[in-house]
């Protein structure tokens, strides 16, 4: 009796212990796993993955760096705001921050080598690949097709290229938060206009084109002929005229992968550098300046020719504008071909950003619909939301808070140029689906009807009849450029080396333009250059990047 009376006793226990233990393992699975029990449902019955509200407060940890361009409401910071406030109201997730610091990519490395890790961040390519070989961060497959949006996934294959840069051997490590588009990319020569129309100078359409355009405006105005720096990336721009694309790793004719800058069109050019620097085109004191003592000569009036970036009307053509006035204003010309061959674009890598996910993290799912929120405010949200709502999350630059919580729609800025270059020509306005296009639009209007300084940069991007944008269209449509092979985080090899091998060249190339090596000192400027470890390093980008 008494043995058959402990046997009912054990198993009692043993039942209430398995009862106990299954309602626990079934709450952790609920924390853990996304709970679909605790999420909100669509109108038809199914659970909504991807914006449905937890019935239970979730947290999540992240760290941060600051952005001083961002103006807070008064009483609000980084770790309170609209932004962190909706997560609460809309999703029932709560995130908290464990640390802010303008040094973010030191104090990051440490805490990668501590292991004290939050539950999300954001890191560089580099750092991606140090977390993946650690095993530190978590394989997000199956919770990116469950939990990310529609929007979101659209976004990724938009740019397929780069999202496929936050994997490896097919799994998904990391979101890659993306840029603006390959609209942005292309590069330009920048001519002062109302040097040009007094002179009656037609478009430049050849490399002899820009020299004499440049002689014409030294002849008539005195100075120098076009603007450079020491570090010759405007200049350089001007490399794809010849079929040179420095700075970026191309594959050559056999299919290897090399360095652009390395390559014998990159002679050729520099061959043309040079004669312009004899000529007195190329500022004779280049050598000994940076961008900001380039930019002043601009500003004051000293030059009317600069190889540029799209941006070239924020910086320096708001202080061209404010000192010059409206008429000083330079217009972007593409970039004119040297041997009759059709001109080919560079594209560089641009994706700099990965938001990652701690693998100990108990709710991955979470961080998905804060970044499904993000593209949802940034896009759908503009006919959704009311005007007085969206403003608080975008006005002042608070669309820039969620950092790490956002992804950039790849197709943003050729959206933009689309819509206001039309609306510029009808001013029908109605087709816009996103703050961002009003704003450039409102911007573009106010330069053309005022000459407002602040508002030259948007102008010249996508309002003015020749913008940045409306050259860059075509080029993108007609898929008139190359993308680096070097689609993804430099190799450790080439990491090793940081500035050494672009300064070898740039020494040398220097020395080329400005008549104290002949060109032909390029032949072993690139000897030295291979010696130096670029064969070391091109051996590591084909292993790791050759044929893709």
């Amino acid at each position: 009796m008494k043995r058959k009376g402990l046997s009912i006793i054990l198993a009692f226990a043993l039942m209430l212990l398995a009862a106990c233990s299954n309602g626990e393992d079934k709450k952790e699975q609920a924390t853990e796993s996304g709970a679909e029990s605790s999420q909100a449902t669509k109108e038809n019955g199914e659970v909504d993955y991807a914006f449905g509200k937890y019935n239970e407060p979730v947290t999540i940890h992240t760290v941060r760096e600051p952005d001083n361009a961002i103006l807070y409401p008064e009483g609000e910071d980084i770790t309170n705001n609209i932004w962190t406030r909706e997560y609460k109201e809309r999703f029932n997730i709560n995130v908290v921050t464990d640390w802010v610091s303008d040094d973010y990519e030191t104090k990051l490395n440490l805490a990668i080598s501590t292991g004290e890790l939050p539950d999300v961040f954001r890191v560089n390519a580099a750092q991606l690949q140090r977390l993946i070989e650690a095993d530190m961060v978590m394989d997000l497959t199956e919770v990116f097709d469950k939990y990310a949006s529609n929007r979101m996934k659209e976004y990724m294959e938009m740019d397929r290229d780069s999202f496929e840069s936050g994997m490896k051997d097919n799994k998904l490590y990391s979101i890659p938060q993306l840029h603006y588009g390959l609209i942005d990319q292309p590069d330009f020569l920048w001519i002062r206009n109302d040097w040009k129309e007094e002179l009656g100078l037609q478009d430049p359409q050849t490399i002899d084109d820009v020299k004499n355009i440049a002689l014409k405006f030294m002849e008539k105005y005195g100075g120098y002929g076009m603007a450079v720096d020491q570090t010759l990336d405007t200049l350089n721009t001007l490399a794809v005229a010849w079929g040179a694309h420095p700075g970026i790793w191309v594959p050559d004719k056999d299919g290897k992968v090399v360095y652009g800058s390395t390559q014998p069109e990159m002679k050729d050019a520099l061959a043309t550098f040079a004669e312009w620097y004899k000529l007195g085109i190329i500022d004779p004191e280049f050598s000994i300046k940076d961008m900001a003592a380039m930019n002043a000569n601009v500003v004051a009036g000293k030059v009317g020719v600069q190889p540029h970036y799209q941006w070239w009307g924020y910086n320096p053509g708001m202080d061209v504008v404010s000192n010059l006035g409206k008429d000083g204003i330079f217009y972007p010309y593409s970039i004119p071909p040297a041997n009759g061959e059709p001109v080919i674009h560079s594209v560089s890598f641009a994706n700099g950003n990965y938001l990652v996910v701690n693998k100990k993290s108990k709710n991955p799912e979470a961080v998905f619909k804060l970044i499904n929120f993000y593209a949802y405010m940034m896009d759908e949200g503009f006919s959704k939301e009311s005007p007085e709502t969206l403003a608080t999350f975008v006005n002042d630059h608070m669309e820039q808070a969620p950092q790490p919580f956002k992804v950039t729609n790849p197709n943003t800025d050729y959206e933009q140029f689309v819509k206001v270059s039309e609306a510029m020509k009808t001013k029908d306005t109605s087709n816009f689906t996103a703050t961002g296009q009003w704003q450039k639009y409102n911007n573009s209007v106010e330069f053309e009807t005022k000459g407002t300084p602040v508002a030259v940069g948007d102008y010249l991007q996508q309002g003015a009849t020749r913008s940045a944008y409306g050259l860059a269209k075509p080029i993108i449509d007609n898929n008139q450029y190359i993308k680096t092979s070097l689609w993804g985080a430099q190799p450790k090899e080439l990491a090793k080396y940081g500035s050494t091998l672009n300064d070898i060249l740039k020494e040398g190339f220097t020395k080329i333009i400005m008549g104290t090596e002949s060109v032909d000192y390029f032949d072993k400027l690139i000897k030295d250059w291979r010696v130096a470890g670029g064969d070391e390093v091109t051996e590591v980008v084909n292993k790791m990047y050759g044929n893709k």
